[in-house]
């Protein structure tokens, strides 16, 4: 499946994309492996069970991080306060304008501003008729929710000690939601984005932009004391994992694709 010219055609993603290739599963990869046993589901439901079934194994993952982070690092005091450090240092710095300002950065990783980014790049693609990318968009933020939501049922941390300016439960500091959700998001649209320029400049551009949106998240969210160093590095390796799952499922939802359409290029041959 890695020559374009032999693939057959499929619907949600046109075979010339250039970010379509991003989507596209390796020869002899895990994704086109797993094809050939689920080419009779739609495309949307392989895209759902690959995508869940990684997400779950992530959150398992994710706890055992935690727990071995709150019941094995964090029992060292030069650590555990080591990682107070920096947020009760922000605590200090804090200005009227600084805090406007974080709320700012915070919101970018916040519910309302990823729900609507998330929502208008999706309609943009489905409406020019790439919908396989809208999916592995709305995928990675999905997966992103669903081991957050495993993860802090297992997992409790105090956030830092320091005056908190956002009203989230106290002891859900591990991981960062926010951070993992800004990183999932914009760069699941980098991905797609970067693929369709040459120029490296531009793509270096965008990939900026993704890295420095999370990075303001995290430095906001630690800034108005939810969060420690620890807790946002684990939340932009959560981001990163998954938006490897759902460009997993994605890949995995294309390749049963073809192997659909080529068995029926085959029938009617």
């Amino acid at each position: 499946m890695s020559d374009l010219s032999q693939t057959p055609k499929i619907s949600g993603i046109p075979n010339h994309s250039r970010a379509g290739r991003r989507l596209k599963a390796r020869t002899d990869g895990r994704s086109e492996q797993l094809a050939p046993r689920l080419y009779r589901l739609p495309a949307l439901v392989i895209s759902w069970i690959v995508a869940n079934v990684g997400a779950v194994l992530l959150a398992g993952c994710m706890i055992g991080l935690g727990f071995f982070v709150t019941k094995v690092v964090l029992t060292s005091g030069t650590i555990s306060r080591a990682d107070d450090r920096f947020p009760n240092w922000l605590a200090g710095q804090r200005t009227p304008s600084r805090t406007d300002w974080s709320y700012v950065g915070s919101m970018i990783g916040d519910t309302p501003v990823i729900v609507s980014v998330v929502g208008l790049v999706a309609l943009a693609l489905v409406l020019r008729r790439r919908w396989r990318m809208a999916s592995f968009v709305v995928q990675a933020i999905l997966a992103e929710v669903l081991v957050y939501g495993i993860t802090v049922r297992f997992i409790e941390r105090d956030r830092p000690p320091v005056p908190r300016l956002d009203h989230y439960s106290p002891t859900h500091s591990f991981p960062s939601g926010h951070t993992a959700a800004a990183v999932a998001v914009y760069g699941s649209i980098a991905l797609l984005l970067a693929a369709h320029f040459k120029a490296r400049p531009l793509r270096v551009a965008i990939w900026s932009v993704a890295i420095a949106l999370p990075l303001i998240v995290a430095l906001a969210r630690m800034y108005r004391g939810m969060h420690h160093p620890i807790d946002v590095t684990a939340g932009a390796l959560m981001g990163v994992a998954a938006l490897l799952i759902a460009m997993f499922a994605a890949r995995t939802s294309r390749a049963a694709a073809e192997v659909r359409a080529g068995r029926r290029l085959e029938t009617f041959s």
